[in-house]
């Protein structure tokens, strides 16, 4: 049974990694370019989330926090990323479960999911 993540990134050279990694190590992707979906909550409930800091117009910790405050999403993780390393205190504070400053080396991205909802059978 494959895992799902949503992945809310407005960057199409990231979304193309992304889709590439996840796809290549066995996952799911769905990815959403803006975070309609999520506050509109019209999104595939997905095994974990990856959010990008810095959305056009949104800041990522709001939806992180968003998700978290949510019954039926506080208890699917989350993995924050961004390009300032000094934002890891406040996607912590934010209840995201890691942050991963870019640019990231994809092995470590794996394996950061992979500790949350590996295919491993976990």
């Amino acid at each position: 049974m494959n895992k799902t993540l949503v992945i809310v990134d407005d960057d199409p050279g990231v979304q193309d990694v992304f889709k590439l990694i996840f796809e290549r190590a066995g996952y799911t992707t769905i990815i959403y370019t803006d975070p309609k979906p999520i506050f509109e909550k019209s999104f595939i409930q997905p095994d974990l989330f990856i959010l990008d800091k810095q959305l056009s117009g949104v800041d990522g910790l709001d939806i992180c926090r968003l998700l978290k405050s949510q019954d039926t999403t506080r208890h699917i993780p989350v993995i924050m990323l961004s390009a300032s390393p000094h934002i890891e205190r406040l996607a912590l504070a934010a209840g995201a479960n890691e942050f991963i400053e870019k640019p990231f080396r994809n092995k470590v991205l794996v394996a950061t999911v992979e500790k949350y909802i590996g295919l491993s059978g976990h």
